[in-house]
């Protein structure tokens, strides 16, 4: 039903909104032609009135055609300008309404992200784990957090690139991690591709000064 309906509107469109740039033009004509047409009227009632005995050359008939002209067209005149708001204010409404209905520019790209959006891989546990010393996962009776880490770096990946590189910058920063990258730019990279999350242009590391939200959630890296 949505889409008949739909396709009823635009083809009102494409009906009315052509005529609307003639609209003026041939109400005009229309106008005269009327004008015409009572003038011939009134000139065939003044020979068939009894009133006028002598036709056009009666001194009332002249006065006669020019009052009932003026009302007439005044009529018309109105009459006109009546359908010809009904007309624009119609097609405006319809127009708006199958302007509404086209994508904008930020919509086609979030149809698009959509469209190309593929769910994540796993988190490769295997080559994250050797970044992190074993007290981290548990051994010398310590608490294991990996388990925690991965829960919540499942949740944070859902979000925005930039938590992610907010994670990546505590752990790269914390006093937990173990064969650390020479650079951050090297670690994002590496953390980005385990997670599977496109690596974003800008590794600089105080792009992603971790928010409080973040460091909530990654407490036990602190």
């Amino acid at each position: 039903m949505k889409g008949d309906g739909n396709k009823y509107l635009n083809t009102l469109n494409r009906i009315f909104g052509p005529a609307m740039g003639k609209a003026m033009p041939v109400v005009l004509k229309v106008a005269f032609g009327a004008v015409g047409v009572l003038f011939v009227t009134a000139l065939v009632l003044i020979y068939s009135d009894k009133r006028f005995g002598d036709g056009w050359e009666h001194p009332e008939a002249v006065a006669y055609m020019f009052q009932r002209a003026a009302v007439v067209l005044m009529w018309l005149v109105l009459a006109a300008l009546v359908v010809t708001v009904i007309w624009f204010v119609a097609y405006m409404a319809i127009n708006s309404r199958t302007q509404n209905r086209k994508p904008q520019p930020e919509s086609q790209q979030a149809i698009q992200s959509i469209a190309d959006y593929k769910e994540p891989k796993p988190i490769d546990e295997e080559k994250l784990q050797p970044y992190f010393k074993a007290s981290f996962k548990g051994m010398g009776q310590n608490i294991n957090h990996f388990p925690d880490l991965i829960r919540e770096l499942e949740h944070i990946r859902k979000g925005s690139a930039t938590d992610v590189g907010r994670a990546a910058y505590m752990i790269y920063t914390s006093s937990h991690m173990t064969r650390k990258p020479q650079t951050f730019a090297k670690w994002m990279r590496i953390f980005f591709e385990i997670l599977d999350v496109p690596v974003p242009k800008d590794t600089s590391q105080n792009k992603y000064e971790p928010t409080k939200e973040i460091k909530d959630r990654l407490y036990f890296l602190q």
